[in-house]
């Protein structure tokens, strides 16, 4: 038989033929997830980084309503996180001081507030790397299911034959051979995604506590001068 990958595929059976084109449908979901994350995040780090270059600074003119207005703007888009996160703050405080709440209020509101804001995009950053994981774990499964296949056809070949040469058992050990590459070729690249993609969220979500936390009370502080 030859080994080539054309040869080994006209003799697999439909059972391993199903499973390697799942996980190549696998792989393919996977790189699509991998850039579109990518993009995400860097995209997010550079809106993040442009508005914290104007409101993360110790100018005592900038005030709570000109840093709403800024992180309001829509030219931002939808990736400025650090300016939705302290948007969704400042407009609590805002809301909070036209109905009159004294400043202690005002500052515990913002904080929760603030603590919610980053969860739910942390959340949002997060919720494709479940697949990242699943393609990681499952892939060598499925690739195992498709060697076991492979080998149990060697076998069938072998009673069959009733001969153990190569020729008998040459196309269930190509079955076999194809599952398990395809697996790792799925799992590897997988796997090696969600830990980066994790690494980077991790470093982002310390950075909007970090960063949001500093500008909202420093500004809440500027508001509300004897509160503290």
């Amino acid at each position: 038989m030859d080994f080539s990958l054309v040869s080994i595929w006209g003799h697999m059976g439909i059972i391993p033929k199903i499973l390697v084109v799942l996980m190549l449908f696998m792989s393919v979901y996977t790189l699509a997830v991998m850039l579109e994350r990518w993009l995400v995040l860097k995209r997010g780090k550079a809106a993040s980084a442009a508005f914290a270059k104007l409101v993360d600074n110790e100018d005592p003119n900038l005030r709570m309503a000109h840093v709403i207005k800024v992180a309001s703007d829509p030219t931002r888009g939808k990736y400025c996180f650090l300016g939705q996160v302290v948007l969704a703050s400042l407009k609590e405080a805002e809301l909070l001081t036209r109905e009159g709440q004294g400043p202690a209020v005002i500052f515990e509101a913002a904080q929760d507030t603030l603590g919610r804001a980053i969860v739910l995009t942390v959340t949002q950053l997060r919720k494709r790397l479940v697949s990242l994981a699943t393609s990681a774990s499952g892939a060598p499964f499925i690739g195992l299911f498709a060697t076991i296949m492979g080998l149990i056809r060697s076998f069938q070949e072998i009673a069959t034959t009733e001969s153990g040469g190569i020729a008998a058992v040459s196309g269930g050990i190509g079955e076999a051979l194809i599952g398990t590459l395809v697996g790792l070729f799925v799992a590897i690249p997988a796997m090696w995604a969600y830990n980066f993609f994790a690494d980077q969220i991790d470093a982002m979500t310390v950075e909007l506590n970090s960063t949001a936390g500093r500008v909202v009370e420093r500004l809440l502080r500027r508001e509300f001068p004897t509160s503290k």
